[in-house]
């Protein structure tokens, strides 16, 4: 059975917005990639929520549930987005405010994705690249299990503690579903990479961190909690606590963190292991903990980047 449910209230409707934008860099003293978002679904079929989801934002609609049905648009806008040239970025993030396989039991689209993207991007040598972001097991990956890698598609694993996702995440697919999905993509040939991500502050994170090493991901990208103000009030108080108090956020786009040093501290038990076996980045942080671990945030990527080895460096937001 399918770890990704559904969730009562979520609509399908033909969508009239934009499939493809530009997502530029946000809060501006983050270092982060820009990237396309491609908003094909909003909101989530896990049920319940993850605890710190930022689609329980107000400004999300406390996380309303919604996929296009117009697939025809969506594939069509796609492919005119990959026959462009002289773009910032090249990469179609899938999963920017929905998990990108939440909606594949009901109102499937990845297939026909992965389709475009081998005839139109990897047949033709274009860099364009198709971003999927999941927190999904081994069904919810059939799709891709189904079919010949494309080197134009990366598939990233959001993945926790068990601990945490047992009390954090309980309506996505377990700890153990996710690495097995991610170890056998991994082994049929796909691009795999993984987040850990959120880092909640007293969980242990060192043995998650020894079974994705063991995976060989292309890129490993850690992420401590954070909250932005819309989220902030939302959070469990057992979250809240250890950030830093909504009072003292400064302007729209400033997020809630843990202190520098409890960040570190969480950072260095995975960053450890990793090290040795992949390419490693840092989710929305700061330049300071970038430096503070030894990465170089001028050549290290993150996870939203497109090509191993190549990070584009610190963006201040464009608006």
């Amino acid at each position: 059975m399918s770890s990704l449910k559904k969730e009562s209230g979520y609509t399908l409707e033909p969508q009239d917005r934009p499939f493809v934008e530009i997502l530029r860099t946000t809060p501006v003293e983050t270092i982060c990639p820009n990237f396309y978002a491609l908003d094909h679904a909003r909101g989530c079929s896990f049920s319940p929520l993850c605890s710190y989801c930022y689609l329980k934002d107000p400004y999300y609609d406390h996380g309303r549930t919604s996929a296009a049905t117009n697939t025809d648009d969506l594939l069509a806008e796609v492919r005119q987005w990959i026959g462009r040239d002289n773009l910032e970025t090249y990469v179609a993030n899938a999963g920017n405010l929905s998990d990108s396989l939440a909606f594949e039991s009901f109102r499937p689209i990845m297939g026909e994705l992965i389709e475009l993207f081998r005839s139109e991007a990897e047949a033709k040598g274009r860099p364009h690249t198709l971003l999927l972001v999941t927190k999904g097991g081994e069904d919810d990956c059939r799709s891709l299990l189904e079919r010949r890698p494309c080197q134009n598609i990366i598939v990233s694993f959001s993945v926790n503690c068990r601990e945490a996702q047992k009390k954090h995440e309980k309506g996505a697919a377990d700890s153990d579903g996710r690495l097995a999905a991610a170890a056998k993509l991994k082994q049929a040939g796909w691009r795999v990479r993984v987040r850990i991500d959120p880092m909640i502050h007293g969980y242990d994170y060192r043995e998650i961190a020894e079974e994705v090493a063991r995976i060989k991901p292309e890129r490993v990208t850690l992420g401590a909690l954070r909250a932005d103000p819309g989220l902030y009030p939302c959070l469990d108080p057992e979250l809240r606590a250890p950030l830093a108090p909504a009072p003292a956020l400064k302007g729209k786009y400033a997020l809630a963190r843990y202190p520098f040093e409890m960040r570190l501290a969480l950072y260095r038990q995975a960053a450890d292991i990793l090290r040795p076996v992949c390419s490693l980045g840092l989710c929305e942080e700061t330049p300071d903990v970038w430096k503070a671990l030894g990465f170089d945030w001028q050549n290290t990527s993150c996870n939203c980047e497109g090509h191993p080895g190549h990070h584009p460096g610190f963006h201040p937001a464009q608006k």
